[in-house]
């Protein structure tokens, strides 16, 4: 799955880079909550690398060895206390 920018204009979505899909390929669209502004529309492919070269560099900086190893699959349990669910997901 590919996720890109884009704005919407006059009832039609237009993306801000290249799309390698084809002809009536389907999608799904979101709209965000907060309008684009001009500086992220068109922001090229090299920038976005970069950008999330830069996020992932803080995700790196920031994190901290937990002794939890189930930490990421059963997040709700250690946030809100809530039942430990299985591997299947039910």
């Amino acid at each position: 799955m590919q996720s890109i920018r884009g704005i919407f204009k006059d009832g039609v979505v237009h993306p801000s880079e290249q799309v390698s899909y084809g002809e009536f390929h389907p999608v799904i669209i979101t709209f965000l909550d907060t309008p684009t502004t001009a500086t992220t529309v068109g922001i090229s492919s090299d920038e976005s690398a970069s950008g999330w070269d830069r996020l992932l560099s803080v995700i790196e900086e920031c994190q901290m060895e937990t002794g939890i190893t189930d930490l990421a699959d059963q997040h709700d349990h250690y946030l809100y206390g809530t039942p430990k669910h299985d591997d299947q997901g039910t």
